[in-house]
């Protein structure tokens, strides 16, 4: 048969509602313009395929969520193992700590040794905060430093230095410098990191204040009866 053949076949069992048919396997009645008639050996792509891909798709999605399930499970009890591991190795660790305080309370050659070796860092430790301070102050003095001595204010905390550049020569500021010296291993405080980071983001200001009455002299000011003096008592 021609596929126009069977074309006009379909249309017509499409339209005809006047005739009936029987299924095979359920008995049922229904009208044949309501079967879906086709010459593909695939079924039609209706509601009901839709449906079982969408179910078949859900039992897909369903297998991963039970594998992800298990794998969520299997990192729960390694993490459990890790936990007690460390709870068991801290436990450990303070056994073993009172034992040593103990053997080091009952020797007292070990008493003696630790005393020893506390002087000896508090003397050293001592030593280098003493050179680190003299340095600080004989700095502006060395060759290499970039500013005159005389240009110099010590105001130590909490930098060791305010350099005014052109002070004394020029009688006239060129530029301020806020000039912390560091020795050694010493590094920074986080208050001086701050003041480092206020004059890099521009975060400096000049302030005058005047107290009094501007343009009278301030010893005449305080020689003058006060306007809020208490009135006299009277008898």
């Amino acid at each position: 048969m021609s596929s126009n053949g069977f074309k006009e076949i379909v249309s017509f069992f499409k339209t005809a509602r006047h005739l009936w048919g029987r299924c095979p396997n359920c008995d049922s009645v229904f009208r044949l313009s309501d079967a879906a008639i086709s010459s593909n050996p695939k079924p039609p792509r209706d509601w009901l395929t839709k449906l079982k891909r969408q179910e078949a798709n859900l039992a897909l999605q369903e297998q991963d969520l039970m594998v992800q399930d298990d794998e969520i499970r299997g990192r729960e009890d390694d993490l459990r193992d890790g936990e007690w591991e460390l709870q068991r190795g801290q436990r450990n660790l303070e056994r073993d700590s009172k034992i040593r305080v103990r053997e080091i309370l009952g020797s007292e050659t070990e008493i003696k040794k630790l005393i020893k070796l506390e002087r000896k860092a508090a003397v050293k430790t001592s030593r280098s905060t003493l050179i680190g301070r003299l340095m600080e102050r004989m700095a502006p003095c060395l060759q290499r430093f970039g500013y005159s001595p005389l240009d110099m204010r010590t105001i130590c905390d909490p930098v060791d230095y305010v350099v005014f550049d052109g002070l004394t020569v020029e009688r006239r500021v060129k530029r301020i410098t806020f000039v912390e010296v560091k020795c050694g291993r010493s590094v920074l405080s986080p208050a001086q990191r701050s003041i480092v980071e206020a004059v890099d983001k521009g975060r400096v200001e000049t302030e005058v204040w005047e107290i009094g009455e501007h343009g009278i002299p301030i010893a005449q000011q305080f020689s003058r009866p006060s306007r809020f003096a208490l009135p006299p008592d009277e008898d």
